[in-house]
């Protein structure tokens, strides 16, 4: 190993016990009340010792935020891999999104109460690779519908694109409002489930799709 790489992993390995620090402190405290000096007081290090690796708090956000992203898009690529037509696929990104919610719930209050309140990354290297990562669940969530609509699993005058946004906001808006009413495990799940079920009954195509009772409802 030559003296470049060297000093590359040392940075690295750096970089990473920073990051693990701050995440830490974000999941205890929220983003907001976390200071720099806490961070660094955690590594037992110099303030300045974080500024050379990271050239403010926000990025530090965008590198714990993308390691939650990192994941979540990992349990969609699996979820896919399991499935056959594109709407099969479609709701397996909607289970694993469900199971990514209720297994990382300090994520899930982290980004919703961060992320999503403006653009997602920001100009820094960290905010652009946690942008490149949310860009790519939007693709995969893109090609699994214009796989649905060529294997005919999908409607074909469903604009892929379109779906992928609409699909995705609705769910996250739903996460926020039951987030700020405090909703149980139990709830969330049932109403997340609900929405992609609803999604898919609106584009499969025939035989016909019966639009799914919402919980706690009589039919």
């Amino acid at each position: 190993m030559g003296t470049a790489e060297r000093r590359q992993r040392e940075r690295e390995r750096k970089e990473r016990e920073i990051i693990d620090a701050a995440r830490e402190l974000f999941f205890q405290k929220g983003y907001e009340s976390t200071s720099v000096d806490e961070i660094a007081a955690r590594l037992e290090i110099a303030k300045g010792s974080v500024y050379m690796y990271f050239s403010n708090k926000e990025e530090l956000f965008y590198a714990v935020a993308n390691d939650g992203m990192r994941i979540a898009l990992e349990m969609y690529e699996e979820a896919v891999r399991e499935a056959r037509t594109g709407q099969e696929k479609f709701m397996a990104i909607g289970r694993a999104y469900i199971r990514f919610w209720s297994s990382h719930p300090d994520y899930r209050r982290l980004l919703h109460e961060n992320v999503f309140k403006s653009p997602l990354g920001g100009p820094g290297p960290r905010g652009k690779e946690m942008a490149r990562t949310g860009a790519a669940i939007n693709e995969l969530m893109v090609a699994v519908i214009r796989q649905g609509i060529h294997d005919g699993s999908i409607r074909s005058d469903v604009d892929p694109e379109k779906l992928a946004f609409a699909a995705s906001s609705m769910v996250d808006g739903m996460l926020q409002r039951m987030e700020k009413r405090q909703a149980g495990e139990e709830v969330r799940e049932q109403m997340l489930s609900y929405a992609f079920e609803l999604v898919r009954a609106a584009v499969a195509v025939a035989p016909a799709v019966s639009v799914p009772t919402a919980p706690g409802s009589k039919r």
